[in-house]
């Protein structure tokens, strides 16, 4: 499990239902900051309140943690997409699913992938390279 999963989980099922922080902190008793701390990955919640979460958003333990991560019902969608079967020579990568999950639950990365796809190649290189280099200066904290 990663922290930045589970964080990116509660707030994706959390805007899922069109709740504030305040919301969810509220069926919580808790408070809103601490909602907040979970969501930027600075704090974890306690067991019983994974548990509540899991209720709350009727998704299992495994789901919000991040360890399920839909990949059967991924693959099926894209399969039936592209209209490609589990026979065919054609496998896909465990990171091509991540990477469709991490799309659903960050639309706002979605958007902007789409833009940049639309680009010519030369500006899509330099925005790949300004994105690695970020990567690489984030790392070294």
């Amino acid at each position: 499990m990663s922290i930045h999963k589970l964080a990116s989980n509660i707030k994706y099922y959390r805007t899922n239902q069109n709740w504030t922080q305040q919301k969810l902190a509220d069926q919580l008793k808790i408070s809103r900051s601490v909602i907040a701390k979970w969501e930027n990955g600075d704090v974890l919640p306690d067991l019983p309140t994974i548990i509540k979460l899991s209720q709350i958003f009727h998704q299992s333990i495994d789901s919000l943690l991040g360890l399920n991560k839909h990949a059967d019902q991924l693959l099926s969608d894209f399969q039936q997409f592209y209209q490609t079967s589990t026979d065919d020579e054609q496998t896909i990568d465990e990171s091509f699913l991540d990477l469709i999950s991490f799309l659903i639950k960050n639309p706002q990365f979605r958007d902007q992938f789409d833009q940049i796809s639309k680009m010519p190649i030369k500006h899509q290189k330099a925005i790949h390279r300004m994105i690695s280099t970020m990567i690489n200066e984030i790392d070294k904290f």
